[in-house]
């Protein structure tokens, strides 16, 4: 297991910087604890590719973020992936909140927000007759976007690894590797040693904890939990693009939007919690998502949602995220605290940090250029969206694509084998690589299905088959012969 650079954490960010990484000729491993991508905060968020005109001139979000949202306009054709450019507003409902649109056009000017500009309320409604009638002004980010999070990091991902990048699930950093104290040898994990001269730190939540093995503490997480409501994709039109409320001190507040893919979403709240794996929903926080919503959307139909959740934040307590290349021990990099915008901010943050690591770690790692790199990567088929005559091609090149496995989404038997010849190893995976299991039902018909094709393709038994890797297992044994062996214990006799 030897690399010229280890990676911790495959999520948006770390999947930016391992494919940023794989154009020069590296050896590069990417680490994550969990059984399939996107994990972590880069599953469970708003999808928003912000303007950028929220954070503060000077700070690092600031200064990444409009970089980053120029990417993703690029990015999209070059990875496949779903982009909804859409714009946002900001809306305000009083004197007060104008006043503080005011404030964030300055700063989106500032930050090079193209575009930005304040419209009236009623300017508002002719765009999106839906919201409230009580919004007086709203700023307006043409620039902003709506992205199918799940394809963007299987994306990222799957690219680093065209150009030759390794990924390594279910593998779990315990600590760093020294020669001595003073320089970076790897990683131990729960799969054993690691050895690079070079390790990121892009952890998430546990990036504090994993900055501390470097003995860097100039920073804490604060791991903040946002609670979301989706709706089935028959809410559909009801409005068009991202709309906030004006932001706090605790966040960008309650939003409401329309996903990449059609369905109708609010969220997230913003609740401080010591344990950065608590990703349960209250009746609290769904109750203030719900109110939020309507404030903005009134008609806003809470009946159609079709699932909550909720996912964890990496705030940190200087307020910005924390990007740096360590002089102190030599080799370790630091890509902690990464929240909003941290999405949207990803692909230039990879090409920030690369950038650094060639000014300071060349004598560690030689960055010649992958005159072999593939920037291009297509994504599995998505046969919802193909004409009746282009379905009708793919089932005639492959009779499995004439297979429906999900019926809400519209996912064949073609798509569920696809996304295990590029690695899915679970349910889960496999929804977030083909949409199965998304819709009304939330899997009640498709995950049976999708269960007996991993089987198959995986040759391994159904009741080995998990939800999410380690013991999520669906099925626990044959009903007969758990049954009888109820029976059994319970009668005294041997059946």
């Amino acid at each position: 297991m030897n690399y010229d650079v280890i990676i911790i954490g495959s999520g948006i960010v770390g999947a930016s910087i391992a494919r940023e990484l794989s154009k020069y000729k590296l050896r590069i491993a990417v680490l994550d604890k969990a059984s399939e991508l996107p994990s972590g905060a880069s599953r469970a968020n708003s999808s928003m590719i912000h303007g950028g005109f929220d954070d503060k001139p000077g700070s690092m979000k600031a200064r990444l973020c409009v970089p980053g949202n120029k990417k993703w306009h690029k990015l999209k054709d070059e990875l496949d992936v779903h982009l909804d450019e859409c714009g946002s507003y900001v809306c305000a409902f009083n004197d007060e909140e104008i006043k503080h649109l005011e404030l964030l056009l300055k700063q989106g000017k500032a930050n090079g927000d193209p575009g930005i500009e304040i419209i009236t309320g009623d300017e508002l409604r002719k765009h999106e007759p839906n919201v409230s009638p009580e919004i007086v002004a709203a700023l307006w980010s043409p620039d902003a976007a709506i992205i199918n999070n799940f394809e963007a990091v299987n994306a990222m991902i799957e690219s680093a690894k065209i150009n030759g990048a390794e990924l390594f699930l279910e593998t779990e950093a315990i600590s760093l590797l020294f020669d001595d104290r003073k320089n970076i040898r790897g990683v131990m994990t729960s799969k054993g040693e690691f050895k690079a001269p070079v390790v990121i730190n892009a952890g998430g939540v546990h990036s504090g904890e994993i900055s501390s093995w470097a003995g860097d503490k100039s920073f804490r997480i604060i791991p903040t939990k946002g609670e979301y409501i989706l709706l089935d994709r028959s809410t559909k039109g009801l409005i068009h693009s991202f709309l906030f409320s004006c932001p706090s001190k605790a966040g960008k507040g309650i939003t409401v939007l329309q996903t990449s893919e059609g369905n109708m979403m609010s969220g997230p709240t913003a609740s401080e919690q010591e344990d950065p794996e608590d990703k349960t929903t209250t009746s609290e926080g769904l109750a203030e998502v719900i109110k939020g919503a309507r404030r903005l959307v009134p008609k806003f139909p809470v009946n159609m949602s079709i699932t909550t959740f909720a996912g964890v934040r990496a705030n940190t307590d200087t307020g910005d995220f924390a990007i740096s290349v360590l002089r102190t021990p030599r080799g370790f990099v630091n890509v902690a605290g990464i929240k909003s915008p941290g999405f949207t901010s990803a692909p230039a943050i990879a090409e920030y940090i690369v950038e650094a690591m060639r000014e300071e770690l060349s004598d560690r790692i030689k960055f010649e250029p992958n005159d072999k790199f593939i920037p291009e990567r297509r994504n599995i088929p998505r046969f919802l969206y193909l004409s009746m005559d282009e379905r009708k091609k793919l089932a005639k090149e492959n009779s499995s694509y004439a297979q429906i496995v999900c019926r809400c989404e519209t996912v064949t038997e073609g798509q569920v084998v696809e996304a295990i010849r590029r690695g899915a190893r679970t349910i889960t995976a496999v929804k977030m690589m083909t949409r199965a299991g998304t819709g009304r039902c939330q899997g009640g018909f498709c995950c049976p299905r999708v269960a007996e094709i991993l089987s198959r393709e995986l040759n391994i038994p159904l009741d080995e088959i998990t939800r999410h890797g380690g013991k999520s297992k669906l099925l626990v044994g044959k009903t007969k012969e758990f049954l009888l062996e109820k029976y059994a214990k319970g009668a005294g006799q041997n059946v």
